[in-house]
């Protein structure tokens, strides 16, 4: 009865340990080649450095409220030149204080990396520690199997040391149970602290993407006021004279777009080829870029007072390659000259049509069907350059999505 006690004790307890061992080790081994601890901080440590950094996050956020409070009071004012250049001073104020928010939410997600990579540390250790115990519990365990009855009987002076033995064999048996159940926390432990630090590399991965489009938003930002007061003179008359113009000019583009998409869409209806025999429309970006300086009915456009801005502008440099987001028929090409605004128009099935704007080149013509992907232009936007028009203040390609006519998120569609 002993010797089947102890041995059932013994095979059980071996097959934990070996699962344990082989589910443990190739785990601890990944994450170590994957996520190497850097620094010698103390999880203490890194723990008042994250506090600090929430702290100056929670204090740029009420700084940036702040800031949007004074822009909402402002906007809601009839439009001046003092008006609008101090809205474009505190829209950049905002911007700055954003980006450092970006920076500080960086810094504290690699502090909150470089904690949970210590603690990662610290269960391995734990783990490699129980496993020991585990090993040397067997050993002993298994020394006291190969005696017999008799040896065991003999080796004990009196009933009272067999009992004795008796009792403390089942202590290590109870020891090692204890053991196995902490080690099974552990791996779960283990597991948990690798999905938060995967999380927290796709959330760094997203803050630093969100931290270039702030950057390339502010530098819009500070061209669109140096525009306005190289247009204005600071004089409030050639200011109200410009956003006449300006008005006056996006309401015919717009009004444009959306007459000359109704008439082509009735053209292809009755054509030999349909828009149809296109398929579903799949957008992709039309430029190698993924930065948006300025978004769908962005409350920071710089130009919002003179209208909402019915697309998103993505940074490209001058002269980049610009490709048609889904297949389409080119409904219209309008080429502005260096004074004026250069723009593509293309419609395509389900009824969406894409505009490209402040093109610098045109290679496609109007009455045309063009596939997703093919180079239609070449991007512009800089000031007084070709196709750039007036209301721009950089190289960007102005990219609109309309559904029945109607502007839409372009963002709620791209991939």
């Amino acid at each position: 009865m002993f010797l089947t006690k102890h041995t059932k004790v013994i095979k059980i307890a071996m097959v934990f340990s070996l699962v344990a061992l082989f589910c443990f080790e190739p785990v601890l081994k990944t994450l170590a080649e994957e996520n190497p601890v850097g620094g010698d901080k103390t999880v203490e440590q890194l723990s008042g450095e994250i506090k600090e950094k929430q702290n100056n996050i929670d204090a740029l956020r009420e700084k940036i409220n702040a800031y949007e409070k004074s822009l909402s009071e402002e906007r809601s004012k009839s439009s001046s030149l003092r008006s609008q250049i101090y809205i474009l001073e505190t829209q950049i104020q905002k911007k700055e204080a954003e980006i450092q928010l970006n920076e500080d939410e960086i810094a504290e997600t690699l502090l909150q990396i470089e904690k949970t990579q210590d603690e990662i540390k610290t269960t391995g250790n734990n783990i490699d520690d129980k496993q020991t115990k585990i090993a040397r519990f067997l050993r002993e365990l298994y020394q006291l199997d190969q005696k017999t009855d008799l040896e065991v009987v003999i080796m004990n002076k009196s009933i009272s040391d067999f009992f004795n033995q008796m009792r403390s064999t089942e202590k290590i048996q109870g020891e090692i149970n204890d053991i196995l159940i902490n080690l099974k926390e552990a791996k779960v432990k283990l597991e948990q602290n690798k999905t938060d630090l995967d999380s927290k590399n796709l959330a760094l991965n997203e803050l630093k993407a969100k931290l270039e489009d702030r950057k390339a938003n502010l530098e819009d930002q500070t061209d669109a006021k140096q525009y306005i007061l190289q247009q204005t003179r600071s004089s409030e008359a050639r200011y109200q004279s410009l956003i006449v113009e300006l008005k006056e000019e996006q309401d015919k583009i717009n009004s444009d777009i959306v007459a000359l998409e109704k008439t082509m869409r009735k053209k292809l209806s009755v054509g030999s080829t349909k828009l149809e025999e296109l398929g579903d429309v799949i957008l992709s970006w039309p430029v190698p870029s993924r930065v948006v300086t300025a978004t769908f009915h962005d409350p920071d456009y710089p130009f919002r007072h003179i209208f909402e801005h019915p697309a998103i502008d993505i940074k490209a440099g001058q002269g980049t390659p610009v490709r048609a987001a889904a297949s389409g028929y080119v409904a219209r090409v309008q080429n502005g000259g260096k004074k004026g605004y250069s723009y593509i128009m293309i419609v395509h099935n389900n009824g969406f049509a894409t505009v490209y704007g402040h093109v610098s080149a045109i290679y496609v013509e109007t009455d045309q069907f063009v596939s997703q992907g093919e180079v239609i232009a070449a991007s512009g936007g800089m000031p007084g350059t070709l196709g750039a028009g007036r209301l721009t203040t950089g190289p960007h390609l102005h990219f609109e999505l309309r559904s029945n006519g109607i502007p839409i998120n372009p963002l709620d569609y791209l991939p």
